[in-house]
C-alpha cells in the first residue's frame, strides 16, 4: 500500500515553488487536499500509476532539496527557540525572579542557533 509521508506536505510549503507546476499541483492535491490517486488520475486524465510516479518523483525532489538546504529544519529550530523565549517572557511578566536570567540564557542560545544554522 502506498502510504503518505506527512513530512512531504510540510516540505511542500518550503520548496513547492521550485517544483514544476504539474508536480506541485499533484502533490498539493494529494497532500493538501487529500485527493486519492484515482481522483487525481481522473482530473489529470492519466493513469493512477502515472499519478503515483509524479508523486514519488516530487517527494524525492523535496527530500533532496531539504537534504541540501535544510530550510524546514532551520525554521523548526528557530520556531522552537522563539516559543521558549515567549514562554520565558511570560514568566518574567508574571514576576518570576529567575526569569530574567533564564530569558537571557535562552536569547543567547537562540542567537547561537541562528549563527550556527547560517541565517
Amino acid at each position: 500500500m502506498f502510504e503518505k509521508n506527512l513530512k512531504i506536505g510540510y516540505l511542500l510549503d518550503f520548496y513547492g515553488e521550485a517544483l514544476p507546476d504539474r508536480t506541485r499541483d499533484v502533490l498539493d492535491g494529494y497532500y493538501g487536499e487529500d485527493l486519492s490517486l484515482g481522483e487525481l488520475a481522473e482530473t489529470l486524465e492519466i493513469s493512477r500509476q502515472g499519478v503515483r510516479h509524479v508523486i514519488k518523483k516530487g517527494e524525492e525532489e523535496l527530500l533532496r532539496m531539504e537534504g541540501s538546504l535544510h530550510l524546514a529544519e532551520k525554521f523548526a529550530d528557530l520556531r522552537t527557540g522563539a516559543e521558549r523565549l515567549r514562554a520565558l517572557a511570560d514568566t518574567l511578566d508574571a514576576g518570576d525572579p529567575d526569569a530574567a536570567h533564564l530569558l537571557a540564557d535562552e536569547a543567547r542560545a537562540l542567537a547561537e542557533l541562528i549563527l550556527q544554522k547560517g541565517f
